[in-house]
């Protein structure tokens, strides 16, 4: 069960370091949401974002409580990537 709540994070952190990192290149984006949709498919909801959670728990597809781990996940996922994102572009750009 928590492997499906760390999958929902790590997609978070992958489509947001993407995103970054690429300044949102279109092909990249794509690439990236397509490979985490298929990891995610069939594991967790797959939205990696809390507008797509609450979309689907209001018309009751996803139940309360996957809903609100759903969204602790997506906001810590967001959260791990504003800390770690200044050093790791530093150390990016230092290399």
């Amino acid at each position: 069960m928590l492997n499906k709540y760390f999958l929902e994070f790590m997609g978070v952190v992958t489509i947001i370091y993407a995103k970054l990192l690429t300044e949102a290149d279109p092909v990249v984006m794509a690439i990236v949401y397509f490979a985490m949709f298929t990891l995610a498919k069939g594991i967790t909801t797959g939205f990696f974002t809390p507008i797509g959670s609450l979309t689907a728990w209001m018309i009751g597809r996803v139940p309360t409580r996957d809903f609100l781990y759903n969204v602790m996940a997506q906001l810590l996922g967001s959260l791990a990537v504003a800390v770690t994102f200044i050093p790791a572009k530093a150390y990016i750009d230092k290399v």
